[in-house]
C-alpha cells in the first residue's frame, strides 16, 4: 500500500557525517528540499551537541558530507545552523534545532526533493525516516571483515563517510501524532517572528535518525526529527535518570521561508 511512498522517502533522505579535521564528530540524517540539493536537518547533527554554539559550526576545520543512496558523496556548506530568538524575559535565547545545508559546489545529477506541507495535525498518521542505530549492515559484514583483507580499510572508511546509505537505506516507520503545540516567538530588535509546531509521534526512533523527515500520506515533508522523547526513571541513587518514552519529537517546517529570507538578507 505504501511502497511508492517508502521508496520516495528513501530516495530523498541522506546520511550526514560531520568531521573535525579527520575525526568523525557527528552522524545523522537529512533530506532534500530542492532540486539543486538543499538539505534540511537538525542543527545538533551539524554541531554534535546542544546548545548550538556558533563557534562550533563556524570552525574552518569542520566538514559536512551527505550521502544519498546511489549517488556520490557530496560536501556541504552550512547556510543556517540553529535559529536563535532573543526573548527579553528569558534567561537565554530560544533555539530552534533546525539547519539548512547547501552543496559546497554545483551538483550535476538530479535530486528527488520533498515538497513542503503543513505541520501534521493531532491524530494524523505520519511516516518518519532516518539512518538510525537500529540499522545494521547485512550479515554484519563490517564485523566479519578481516582488517588485513584487501580493501578492508577503504571499505570501513567509506562506511564512516556515509556509504552505508547504499547498503541499508534509511529506516522508515509509521506513527500517529499524539500531541501537537504551536510555539510563536518574536525578536523586536530584528523584527523577526517565528512560528513552529512541536509534535510527538507515538513511535520511537533512535540515535542517528535526528534530522530525518516526517512525511504525510501525500508524500510531503511536514517536520524534522529532533529527538526521541524521554521520561523520568528517577531513583534515589540517580535522581536525574531518563529513559526513552517510546515517542519521537518533531518540529514543523514553517520556519523554512523565514530561513530563506534570512539568507537573502545576509547576501544583500
Amino acid at each position: 500500500m505504501y511502497e511508492e511512498l517508502y521508496t520516495q522517502v528513501s530516495r530523498a533522505c541522506c546520511c550526514i557525517t560531520v568531521f573535525l579535521d579527520d575525526e568523525l564528530i557527528s552522524e545523522g540524517t537529512g533530506f532534500a528540499i530542492s532540486k539543486d540539493g538543499a538539505v534540511f536537518t537538525a542543527a545538533h547533527v551539524v554541531t554534535g551537541r546542544i546548545p548550538i554554539r556558533e563557534s562550533d559550526y563556524r570552525d574552518p576545520a569542520l566538514k559536512v558530507f551527505a550521502k544519498f543512496p546511489g549517488t556520490p558523496l557530496i560536501e556541504y556548506r552550512i547556510a543556517i545552523c540553529g535559529i536563535d530568538i532573543e526573548v527579553p524575559s528569558f534567561t537565554s535565547n530560544v533555539q530552534i534545532d533546525q539547519s539548512l545545508l547547501l552543496p559546497a559546489a554545483p551538483v550535476l545529477f538530479p535530486f528527488e526533493p520533498f515538497t513542503i506541507g503543513a505541520a501534521p495535525r493531532l491524530g494524523e498518521e505520519v511516516f518518519f525516516a532516518g539512518y538510525s542505530d537500529e540499522l545494521e549492515l547485512p550479515f554484519r559484514v563490517e564485523r566479519l571483515l578481516k582488517p588485513e583483507a584487501n580493501g578492508a580499510r577503504e571499505f570501513l572508511e567509506a562506511m564512516q563517510r556515509g556509504y552505508r546509505a547504499d547498503m541499508t537505506g534509511p529506516l522508515v516507520k509509521r506513527g500517529v501524532i499524539g500531541n501537537a503545540r504551536r510555539i510563536c516567538t518574536s525578536e523586536a530588535a530584528t523584527n523577526t517572528e517565528i512560528e513552529c509546531e512541536v509534535f510527538y509521534a507515538d513511535n520511537s526512533m533512535h540515535r542517528g535518525a535526528s534530522g530525518g523527515p516526517f512525511v504525510n500520506r501525500r508524500g510531503q515533508a511536514v517536520g524534522v526529527i529532533i529527538q526521541r522523547a524521554t521520561t523520568s526513571a528517577a531513583q534515589s541513587s540517580d535522581p536525574s535518570l531518563l529513559v526513552p518514552s517510546g515517542s519521537t519529537v518533531g518540529l514543523g517546517l514553517q520556519t523554512i521561508p523565514a530561513i530563506y529570507r534570512q539568507l537573502q538578507t545576509d547576501a544583500a
